[in-house]
């Protein structure tokens, strides 16, 4: 498993890192781990990745009566209280560090593409997040439950009980969200798929410009779902990834990264 080269962090153990950085890192981390996934749009297999290749296990477990909170990591071994089937109960879990647990809902078929995406985010974390979360950390970190051994991914960011809290909660959550999105849509097959969208239109690869044309605006409707399929993600996760690398742009601002 390659590491990610981190120069600098908050008191609270949160790194800064730049989306470019999280980019490069995940262009390496899937040339290391399958380097087909690069060669063409494909399916990551989440499943293996997680399990051979980060060496962590999941586990399906209700983990709040309300599904407010779906998922949460284990930095360090301990023990969790999670919920039973019908979400009344507690019962105690106890896990070793780098465990995943996962909210069985998500096992549904429907749901295939968020809990692809949710086991993605807190793999992130685990990639990106352990010093913040390390129990010897002085300082605690937002997310951390009472027991400092586990991170969730808040329902609401208002959970967090300072102003400094919920700036730090809101980017460690951007940055495992950049880092999900990098690792199951790749930069350089993200850009094949880009230009296989336009082929059928017989139109030149660009960046589509949201308000610039009726014509755009239906391509800006379509490509997420195209790209979607070809990677096994949500619209929505699709739609902000490209909206991120400058796939689809509003009609005054223009992306970092070009596609085309």
């Amino acid at each position: 498993m390659l590491q990610l080269d981190i120069s600098a962090y908050s008191l609270s153990g949160i790194p800064y890192i730049t989306y470019e950085a999280l980019d490069e890192f995940a262009e390496s981390v899937i040339r290391d781990f399958n380097p087909e996934n690069l060669k063409a749009p494909a399916i990551l297999d989440v499943a293996k990745f997680v399990k051979f290749y980060l060496d962590m296990e999941v586990e399906y477990k209700r983990v709040s009566y309300d599904r407010k909170v779906m998922a949460m990591t284990a930095f360090n071994t301990g023990i969790v209280r999670v919920y039973d089937d019908r979400g009344i109960e507690t019962l105690p879990l106890a896990v070793q560090e780098g465990t995943l647990i996962i909210d069985p809902v998500l096992k549904e078929k429907r749901n295939e593409p968020r809990r692809r995406f949710t086991i993605m985010h807190e793999a992130s974390h685990w990639m990106i997040h352990r010093p913040s979360f390390a129990e010897g950390n002085p300082f605690g970190s937002p997310g951390v439950f009472e027991n400092q051994y586990l991170a969730a991914k808040k329902g609401r960011i208002d959970y967090s009980r300072s102003l400094s809290e919920r700036t730090g909660n809101e980017r460690i959550e951007r940055q495992a969200d950049f880092l999900s999105s990098a690792l199951l849509m790749p930069k350089e097959p993200l850009r094949k798929a880009f230009r296989e969208f336009f082929k059928p239109y017989r139109m030149k690869p660009c960046g589509i410009v949201r308000g610039r044309s009726a014509l755009e605006d239906d391509l800006a409707k379509l490509l997420p779902g195209y790209v979607a399929e070809k990677f096994g993600v949500s619209k929505r996760a699709a739609q902000i990834r490209l909206e991120k690398l400058g796939g689809i742009i509003g009609k005054q601002a223009m992306g970092r990264y070009a596609l085309d």
